[in-house]
């Protein structure tokens, strides 16, 4: 759709990327479509305003061509990182893919689905960060100007709704996610085709090739991930991007034989917190502040005596007030020792056992967690059924955890 040139503006005395569209575009019959994709582009990035996110400075015309000035960014897209440095270690594409749905997050909270998440419109800088380009085929869902029906985008990552032409909604990006993170883990497209019909037939009717057997260091927890990003049925997959990098970091923190129970050492005969706490507040704060929560979080525990003094620094941490509260009430102020003496091993065992028919083998961190922060045996069971999506299924498993 365009041509990007590295310029600079001599007004603020940065370097800028300038995308322009192709001069054989603007000549041919779809000129208004592409002129209307380009404007759309520019207004959608610009709504987007994350961290994650390729800024949009302009939109100009010079003589008849439209062009954006947008963020500049040093460094290489994924589809040029996976070509030059093979599969990526499970922390990293952790850490890759953490960042992309922090991105989407904001776009899905502006009603805007992105519909082309691929390694080519993911660009990852020399230290690590993450930015995400191209919302030009992005539709936003109260403008109509991209039709339903119209299938857009790269047929190697795109949802089964997508190629059926079917409506879609953020849960169609998380799909694309799926695909992307695949990729990365395993160095390899799951669907793959010697034509665009071939590729997308596989898409809507053939199961991704399993992770494990390319791969013997997954983590279980990140496989369930991975298959749960990849459903075909929308409703099959994580509700929202928030909730898959929830899922996604918690996975990076536990390997097969990884310990629930260690504990981090802290300097000057501090308490010791174990690792489920500082996993746990980890997760929670990552929603606000992203990839760094566990930073944050391994500097506040090195400072605090009492669970209750290391989530008021952590939440110290998060400069919105309105999030801070949220973060606060979120996190409660129960430790682990009264929810281990409230919740019967029996109870815990049963729990596993029903969770895991849910939620797969993530269901034993899952457990292990609550049991660190549930006040009580009901608190523990509420704690579990909240991260089943469906209702009638949370629903049974609560009624199977009754006493």
């Amino acid at each position: 759709m365009g041509m990007i040139y590295l310029a600079h503006d001599p007004i603020i005395d940065r370097k800028v990327a300038i995308k322009l569209i192709r001069a054989d575009l603007l000549s041919s019959e779809e000129r208004a479509d592409y002129l209307t994709r380009f404007r759309r582009e520019a207004h959608t990035a610009g709504r987007c305003a994350h961290g994650n996110i390729v800024s949009i400075y302009d939109l100009s015309v010079q003589g008849e061509h439209p062009y954006l000035a947008m963020e500049f960014i040093e460094g290489r897209n994924l589809s040029q990182a996976l070509t030059q440095s093979g599969p990526f270690t499970p922390a990293a594409a952790i850490a890759v893919i953490g960042q992309v749905l922090d991105a989407l997050a904001c776009a899905h909270g502006l009603g805007i689905v992105h519909r082309d998440v691929k390694p080519g419109n993911i660009l990852l800088q020399p230290d690590g960060r993450v930015k995400m380009t191209d919302f030009g085929i992005s539709r936003i869902d109260t403008s109509g100007l991209t039709q339903t029906g119209s299938v857009i985008g790269t047929p190697s990552y795109m949802s089964p709704e997508q190629c059926r032409g079917d409506p879609v909604d953020g849960r169609s990006d998380l799909f694309s996610t799926g695909v992307v993170l695949y990729e990365l883990l395993s160095g390899m497209r799951p669907f793959t085709g010697p034509s665009p019909t071939a590729v997308a037939y596989q898409v809507v009717n053939q199961p991704a090739p399993d992770l494990r057997s390319m791969r013997t260091d997954l983590p279980p927890a990140l496989v369930a991930v991975v298959e749960r990003a990849l459903a075909k049925v929308p409703e099959d997959r994580f509700a929202s991007a928030e909730a898959m990098a929830v899922e996604l970091r918690l996975s990076a923190q536990f390997t097969p034989d990884a310990a629930s129970d260690r504990t981090v050492a802290t300097p000057r005969g501090q308490t010791a917190f174990t690792e489920v706490i500082l996993g746990t507040l980890e997760r929670k704060l990552a929603l606000h502040v992203g990839p760094i929560a566990r930073l944050l979080v391994q500097n506040a525990a090195r400072q605090a005596n009492t669970v209750e003094e290391l989530h008021e620094l952590v939440a110290q941490r998060i400069e919105h007030p309105e999030q801070r509260s949220r973060f606060r009430r979120d996190l409660g102020s129960t430790t682990s020792r009264s929810a281990v003496r409230a919740v019967p091993p029996a109870l815990a065992q049963q729990a596993e056992r029903e969770l895991i028919v849910y939620l797969g083998p993530i269901a034993r961190i899952l457990v292990k967690r609550a049991l660190d922060v549930a006040s009580s045996a009901d608190d523990f069971c509420q704690r579990l059924g909240a991260h089943i999506e469906r209702d009638r299924d949370r629903q049974a498993f609560l009624r199977k955890m009754q006493p």
